[in-house]
């Protein structure tokens, strides 16, 4: 039996791909073993950018001390012993330390019992491999109504397939719109869709499309400001209701930038589409429970950054499959991490954000064929009868 106490816990600086700073902890255990996990300053690490000595010296400092020779295999004693730690410093540089530490337990235990993560989070049961939800268009200009164009490749077969299907249609978008500052849009859309017909694939049914909407960041004084043009909420969902009715849009990436709003959305959309909450639900299980109670969303978006630890993001995990919410799984795309896609395998969480290619790091993209390589033919892609429909 090998020894998984924990005796070290290092922390430092790293790089995104976009040359962004972010934290990695790394894990050291008795018998050998480590683990490494990042996390990212754009996920509920804003004061990483900023200071990233503080994070570090957190991890370096009070967490090492207060994880030293606990069972890094007992992820709750773990993830209890940050979250109590969370309470008493800077909330954001204690957040990206505690999620940096709580994977990277899990991944040094992992590696003592010698296996992947995804078969370490769920021994001897089924897994089943995400789809890729890749971003092919993202926004460059602050007039744009929405944040991200993103492809659901439904009717690939295998992770390899989905990835060069994706890559391919953003290449003929990208093509279509040109080098002009990017704003994502209904031509936006209408050169998606054409790109996906001339792949040969049939929009809506086996490629379908989802906008991550972002409407936080056009909110001003009760209003959603595109360009020149002001939307009060009813107008803004009007423009929302007509995109649907004039695209096959599988989901919309928090459309509003409050529960109010979310709520009187929601009838209107039906069950044409589904209404996913990021921003407004942070990751955090109480809020999934009670948006879910209230019908505010019909999908969510969580981030290990945003919940915490590992054990906050599982009980997040867990509101949205009992609320029978489809879940997207989410991180920084420039951050050379892996965990998140054995993450989504070992959960069966249904969608992995992907960024697209030259839109991040490709560590994730690489890592799911892996997973799959290693699975198959036990398991497969989750795939989708119909883009409208998002399974849970």
């Amino acid at each position: 039996m090998r020894d998984t106490t924990i005796v070290n816990v290092l922390g430092r600086r790293v790089w995104t791909a976009a040359g962004a700073p972010a934290l990695e902890a790394e894990v050291r255990l008795a018998c050998g073993a480590h683990g490494r996990a990042m996390t990212s300053p754009a996920f509920g690490a804003g004061a990483v950018a900023q200071a990233p000595a503080n994070a570090v010296g957190a991890i370096n400092g009070l967490l090492a001390a207060a994880l030293h020779g606990i069972d890094a295999q007992r992820q709750e004693d773990v993830d209890t012993t940050l979250f109590k730690l969370e309470l008493r410093g800077d909330r954001a540089i204690m957040r990206a330390a505690l999620t940096a530490c709580s994977i990277a337990a899990a991944q040094a235990a992992a590696r003592a019992a010698g296996v992947p993560l995804f078969r370490y989070l769920r021994p001897g049961l089924p897994v089943r491999m995400p789809l890729p939800a890749i971003d092919v268009v993202t926004a460059q200009s602050p007039a744009s109504p929405f944040r991200a164009l993103i492809l659901l490749p439904f009717a690939a077969d295998g992770i390899d397939e989905a990835l060069a299907v994706s890559l391919a249609i953003q290449r003929a978008i990208a093509e279509h719109l040109g080098a002009a500052p990017v704003v994502v849009d209904e031509r936006a859309i209408a050169a998606a869709l054409l790109a996906i017909e001339r792949a040969g694939f049939v929009p809506g049914e086996e490629v379908g499309i989802a906008l991550d909407v972002g409407a936080a960041r056009l909110h001003r004084e009760d209003h959603y400001i595109c360009g020149e043009t002001a939307y009060n909420p009813d107008a803004w969902g009007e423009r929302l209701v007509q995109l649907l009715d004039d695209f096959p849009i599988a989901s919309l990436e928090d459309p509003f930038a409050d529960a109010l709003s979310f709520a009187r959305f929601m009838p209107r959309v039906d069950d044409r589409a589904r209404v996913v909450g990021n921003q407004l639900f942070a990751s955090d299980a109480g809020s999934i429970a009670a948006a879910a109670a209230e019908g505010l969303a019909s999908g969510v978006v969580l981030r290990p950054e945003a919940a915490g630890t590992l054990s906050e993001l599982r009980g997040a995990f867990d509101a949205a499959r009992l609320a029978a919410w489809p879940i997207f799984l989410s991180g920084d795309a420039g951050v050379e991490d892996t965990s998140l896609a054995h993450l989504a395998t070992a959960w069966q969480c249904g969608y992995i954000k992907l960024g697209g290619v030259g839109r991040g790091s490709l560590a994730r993209w690489n890592e799911l064929i892996r997973i799959e390589a290693e699975l198959r033919p036990a398991t497969s892609i989750l795939h989708i009868e119909a883009g409208a429909r998002l399974v849970h």
